[in-house]
């Protein structure tokens, strides 16, 4: 009776920590595409933009992108109301490295682009706010 009652026991703890594994696994897959961010915007030069397929994207204010960006980045404002007609003129295949002042903004255009389709989206999790490399004007 003994063996009975430990081989349930043993049973029943299997399948209640097979099944919370599996809720854990589910939990990440539906984060995962949201999760694409990059590390710190003071590790851009890291990513080679001599290749076309790779585009730094600033989705500040102009007024702000004129104060001071990371030289090669194109600026489309992603507050602007046409932001989506904006991306919609970009290639979808091409891999988007997004920044903004402290990451926010970056994180919604991210998000936007990847809505429209754009797979290979992400952004930094700071900006220019934190940002010790060289600035173009």
């Amino acid at each position: 009776m003994g063996n009975k009652i430990a081989g349930i026991i043993m049973l029943t703890g299997t399948l209640f920590l097979g099944s919370c594994a599996q809720q854990v696994a589910n939990t990440e897959g539906k984060h995962a595409r949201v999760e694409e961010i990059m590390s710190t915007l003071d590790n851009v030069s890291e990513i080679n933009f001599k290749n076309k397929k790779n585009v730094l994207l600033d989705v500040r204010t102009p007024e702000e992108f004129a104060e001071g960006h990371v030289a090669g980045a194109t600026n489309i404002d992603v507050k602007n109301p046409n932001f989506t007609e904006e991306i919609s003129k970009l290639d979808t295949k091409k891999n988007y490295y997004i920044y903004c002042k402290s990451g926010v903004r970056a994180k919604l255009a991210t998000e936007k682009m990847q809505e429209k389709g754009f797979k290979n989206a992400k952004n930094f999790k700071d900006g220019m706010s934190t940002y010790k490399g060289t600035v173009t004007k």
